[in-house]
């Protein structure tokens, strides 16, 4: 299939609204609110259920954001399942809670697996939660139902790369919540 050009990003667009909602642990209002879309291209295979966005891609519904450089979304039965999106980096932000400040994650690649409600960072990974604790590493897997944060480092080369957390003081972190 050859790539879309912009006027048909529209119609790729009104495919996407039914879908099922792709925030999870996140302000309720973002699950009421539709899916836009914007980049370069985008192509669609009907069979194999599978829209690919090329060229400087940014996806919003209600305070999720996705940007990359291609955003690969997975359907099944016209429910959205994945979301791969690469970059150097691709970044999400979301804001978890009403009067809260936003989570950002970045890595080359970010996988959300809407259903499972995770969204897996790899390569160059980041993430920084709502109350200011920073984690970097080659890995990061959250849980953003279960709120279980995993990160690991790149132990195959010379050099091996850890993990680098950053706990701010308390004061901070009651200070980004609000409270």
């Amino acid at each position: 299939m050859k790539p879309l050009k912009p006027a048909c990003l529209l119609a790729f667009a009104l495919v996407l609204l039914p879908l099922a909602p792709v925030s999870v642990q996140a302000l309720p209002s973002d699950r009421e609110q539709p899916i836009h879309i914007q980049s370069d291209t985008a192509e669609r295979d009907e069979k194999q259920g599978i829209t690919t966005y090329r060229g400087d891609v940014q996806m919003d519904q209600g305070t999720l954001r996705i940007k990359a450089d291609k955003v690969v979304i997975h359907s099944v039965d016209n429910q959205v399942s994945i979301i791969v999106a690469t970059g150097k980096p691709a970044r999400y932000k979301q804001i978890p809670e009403p009067n809260k400040p936003e989570v950002k994650a970045s890595g080359n690649t970010i996988e959300y697996l809407v259903s499972e409600e995770k969204l897996h960072l790899i390569k160059n990974a980041s993430l920084v939660q709502n109350d200011g604790t920073t984690m970097t590493g080659e890995r990061i897997n959250y849980d953003m139902k279960d709120a279980v944060v995993k990160a690991a480092g790149q132990t195959s080369s010379t050099r091996p790369k850890r993990i680098h957390m950053v706990i701010p003081p308390k004061s901070e972190r009651q200070k980004a919540n609000g409270e």
